[in-house]
């Protein structure tokens, strides 16, 4: 192996988007010296830096134990009760946090802030960013700009491929250049992992999402939970655009070929199309397979008042509207063909309520740590990005500024590190070609949607044969293409958990469902299914709800609310 780069801090916090921005500047309150690395450029921002900016936040006179009643219900009782609460209660301080460092929330025209209620329910509700379309990029910057007054080290293009411990202690981290393919080794004493816990590399924004949590908490012994859930999004078939969560509510709507609201009419009477993407998409696959399709999303009975407000004025999205507006295509006047398509995994770390594993000095935040049952609200990822990061980065602060410097094994970080290396320079199956097939075995809908045994064993036959056919066979010809090798044995590792995970929850739960098991199952206690390594081999275990300790016990269910045909869902068993 080539000469080694050694860095050492206090706190090393692996990805530099929102999540690990937060955790950097709450952690140097406690220490002399963060590093945050991230494998892409240093200021890209991560998804964060994308998004429209909005975020769900609990404001002054609203009920938390309202709030939390309505999650509970959304999420079928497969909720964190805590970590929802704890993530509520700290909402509105990260909220003012976001004002402080000069960044925008909307109002209306009596000065308040501009929210929006989320999928039917009563209280949850997001407050947007101003303008329209950068908010994201909005906040980006002035959490770097905090970042930079704190003398926080930053640096990019660095992809970390191990956690290395001391004993059962995190002791830092190893991995290489992705520019120059140059090793490097970092010590530290507290290592937070605010990677998120990556996609399938879709379409729309989150080509570029593929993050290393699975290996990088697995290999270090450390637990995963909820990988049956995903992020299935409605999305245009031809270009991006974002704000659904925000539209629907404002009276978009999904229709059929026949401009019917199918969900409306069929699915939910009550809800519609305002609902959660998943029950959407559902409905979606059960219409296209009656040859009711395509799906287009109407806008037409969104109010006139309101299509300034969501009329992109800046950002990506501004640019984006402007050329379709060229190519003759007008988002608020045409109906456009949308289509489902599974873009990421909302499992996560199992951590405590500080962010902590069962590692010491080993942490998780943002959706690198396990809160969501794969339903969804709009403005959750950034409140939960900013309020966890906060909580972990203090955690983690403290925790580094009593301990001393743990021991650095080189030979264990070169152990790890240098089969990695030793792809550099050698030709092979391309890692775009690995990530196509992925993709391909998750889109199935008794894969991803209407979920079948027969369909999820499929897909891991063919996982399986990857791994042992095809992932050896890669080639990295440069730096940048073992980067992305190491990408697509990422994604393989997050779809091979998906895919356990979703066969051990034999019921339906949440954005969960099961076509050999339509039901919620009331007959057992709720369970978290969670994933740990032995030998290099995942295996899925139970872990009980302790809903006899939370304050709220589930009686009330949003799955409910909607009727399938059980008979055309048993078609996809």
């Amino acid at each position: 192996m080539s000469d080694i780069t050694v860095l050492n801090t206090d706190v090393l916090v692996i990805g530099g988007g929102f999540a690990g921005l937060w955790t950097a500047k709450k952690a140097r309150e406690y220490v002399e010296d963060v590093l945050i690395v991230d494998k892409g450029p240093r200021d890209w921002g991560g998804q964060g830096s994308m998004s429209g900016g909005d975020m769900v936040t609990l404001h002054e006179g609203e009920d938390l134990n309202a709030w939390l009643d309505d999650i509970v219900f959304f999420n079928d009782g497969l909720c964190d009760q805590r970590m929802t609460a704890e993530t509520l209660e700290a909402s509105l301080p990260r909220f003012h946090d976001y004002e402080a460092m000069g960044h925008t929330f909307s109002r209306d025209a009596a000065g308040k802030y501009a929210t929006v209620l989320q999928r039917g329910l009563k209280h949850v509700s997001l407050t947007t960013s101003h303008p329209t379309g950068k908010g994201g990029s909005n906040m980006h910057a002035a959490l770097v700009r905090s970042v930079k007054s704190l003398n926080i080290r930053r640096i990019g293009n660095l992809m970390i491929t191990a956690i290395i411990k001391d004993g059962e202690r995190a002791a830092g981290a190893a991995g290489f250049f992705n520019l120059s393919g140059e090793p490097v080794y970092i010590r530290a004493k507290a290592v937070v992992i605010t990677t998120g816990t990556g996609g399938w590399k879709a379409s729309y924004l989150q080509n570029s999402l593929a993050g290393a949590c699975v290996e990088l908490a697995l290999d270090a012994g450390a637990t995963l939970r909820n990988f049956e859930f995903i992020d299935n999004w409605n999305v245009p078939k031809l270009f991006a655009w974002e704000g659904q969560t925000v539209l629907i509510p404002r009276g978009g709507r999904f229709v059929n070929a026949e401009g019917e609201e199918f969900m409306a009419a069929r699915y939910s009477p009550v809800l519609g199309s305002r609902t959660d993407t998943q029950y959407n998409i559902r409905g979606m696959v059960l219409e296209a397979k009656a040859g009711r399709g395509p799906i287009v999303f109407d806008v037409s009975r969104i109010p006139e008042e309101y299509l300034e407000e969501l009329t992109p004025a800046a950002g990506w999205m501004k640019l984006n509207d402007s050329k379709l507006k060229k190519l003759g295509i007008d988002f608020f006047k045409d109906n456009i063909e949308w289509m489902p398509q599974p873009i990421a995994s909302e499992g996560g770390v199992a951590t405590g309520l500080d962010g902590s594993t069962e590692i010491a000095g080993l942490y998780a935040a943002g959706t690198a740590q396990s809160l969501n049952a794969g339903v969804y609200f709009g403005g959750y990822s950034i409140c939960h990005c900013a309020t966890s990061g906060y909580i972990t980065g203090e955690a983690a602060g403290n925790y580094a500024s009593g301990v001393s410097s743990p021991k650095f094994d080189e030979e264990r970080a070169h152990a790890l590190l240098a089969p990695v290396l030793d792809r550099l320079g050698k030709t092979g199956i391309a890692p775009k070609d690995i990530i196509r097939t992925l993709q391909e075995l998750m889109t199935p809908p008794d894969v991803c949607v209407l979920k079948s045994e027969k369909g999820l064993r499929r897909s891991l036959r063919r996982l399986e044969q990857l791994k042992e056919e095809v992932l050896p066979r890669m080639g990295a010809e440069d730096p940048h293409y073992l980067g992305k090798m190491r990408e697509a044995q990422g994604i393989l590792r997050l779809t091979e958990a998906f895919l356990r995970a979703s066969l051990e929850r034999t019921e339906s739960r949440a954005g969960h469902f099961r076509a050999d098991y339509p039901a919620r199952d009331d007959s057992t206690d709720m369970y978290w299914v969670e994933i740990r390594q032995k030998d290099g081999e995942m295996f899925t275990l139970r872990r009980r709800v302790p809903v006899e300790e939370y304050p709220i016990k589930p009686y009330r269910y949003y799955m409910d609310q909607f009727t399938f045909p059980l008979e055309e869902i048993r078609s996809f068993a």
